[in-house]
């Protein structure tokens, strides 16, 4: 398995392309990867045995954290153009082509969809700061017009998904999902509330910019953002990691935490995952309800759209973070 290596003095990012070019190491000089990364050995994955006879199962059976790209679906598998669109979209487990653009700083790589969509992605290191830039395509590769749903999907784990990390987000509605319920989902579901305070299942407040004790599953939409960034940080530990795009491509997060929550596979109790997910649309309904409804992004015949998103580490303090500039400045507040 051939892995892409991006690295300078203050940051390493590693990717694999063979697996739906998945970041699976952001690290800053310390050596500590802020992606989720368990070292589980279970559960079986499909692509190593059989189906577990369930399109979400499979996808979830070779999850092991990371960041994926979501296109062009993202949510529950369905049927658009005639083609049958995989759970969080056949790209995030294709095998994608690359090439070195600069060795070592600078790659490109790229897949096709099942819909006659292209999307192309261009992954740079700043030269001496820990910042990642991403550049990203999507081509129409057909004379009719095509709708899709565009996300990234990165988990972040411990020591950033330690209870009390906190995380600043420009929000102002949240709304829970309502199809998300258990013993350990601590939201009420469909509740809506302003940030950071989410409606409880006993009515009363939690606080969503605290990162929570286990056992907690939480998945929830920042629907009106009014900035397109995050940051997440663990002041204790003086680390923190945060985002930047384009909110005309992403308007909306999607905010899901399984720490400790499920017992179901393919957590089994173990997960510590925090993760915040810029999106196209929500909720998590799949590209053919998202089309009907009006919120998919369509493009046009041979036309291209396209969006930067920046990663970024930074030195955490108790200070809150008030802003991240697509440059990979983190303003504190």
């Amino acid at each position: 398995m051939a892995m892409i290596e991006l690295k300078n003095a203050a940051m390493q990012v590693v990717v694999d392309p063979d697996h739906g070019a998945e970041v699976v190491r952001v690290a800053g000089a310390d050596g500590i990867n802020v992606l989720s990364a368990p070292d589980w050995q279970s559960p079986l994955p499909a692509s190593a045995s059989r189906s577990y006879g369930n399109e979400i199962l499979d996808w979830l059976s070779e999850y092991r954290g990371g960041w994926q790209e979501l296109f062009p679906n993202a949510g529950p598998p369905c049927e658009v153009m005639g083609a049958p669109l995989a759970f969080h979209g056949e790209v995030s487990r294709a095998r994608w082509a690359w090439e070195w653009i600069e060795p070592g700083t600078f790659a490109r790589m790229r897949t096709p969809a099942r819909l006659p969509l292209v999307l192309e992605r261009d992954m740079r290191i700043d030269p001496d700061r820990p910042v990642l830039y991403l550049e990203e395509r999507v081509f129409n590769d057909c004379p009719f017009e095509v709708p899709y749903l565009w996300g990234h999907h990165p988990a972040f784990g411990p020591p950033l998904a330690e209870a009390g990390a906190r995380i600043d987000l420009p929000a102002r509605r949240i709304v829970a999902d309502a199809g998300l319920d258990g013993p350990s989902v601590d939201v009420r579901p469909g509740s809506e509330s302003a940030w950071p305070f989410a409606v409880g299942r006993d009515g009363g407040s939690i606080d969503l910019s605290v990162v929570p004790a286990p056992p907690v599953q939480r998945l929830v939409y920042a629907a009106d953002l009014e900035g397109g960034w995050f940051a997440l940080r663990n002041s204790a530990r003086g680390l923190g990691v945060a985002m930047a795009w384009d909110l005309a491509v992403f308007p909306h997060l999607w905010f899901w935490q399984e720490i400790g929550g499920s017992s179901g596979m393919p957590w089994y109790g173990r997960a510590a995952i925090a993760a915040l997910e810029p999106a196209s649309a929500w909720p998590s309904q799949g590209l053919a309800a998202a089309h009907r409804a009006g919120v998919a992004h369509v493009l046009e015949p041979r036309q291209t759209a396209s969006t930067k998103l920046t990663c970024v580490l930074f030195a955490a303090t108790d200070a809150p973070v008030a802003g991240v500039t697509t440059n990979g400045e983190v303003v504190l507040g």
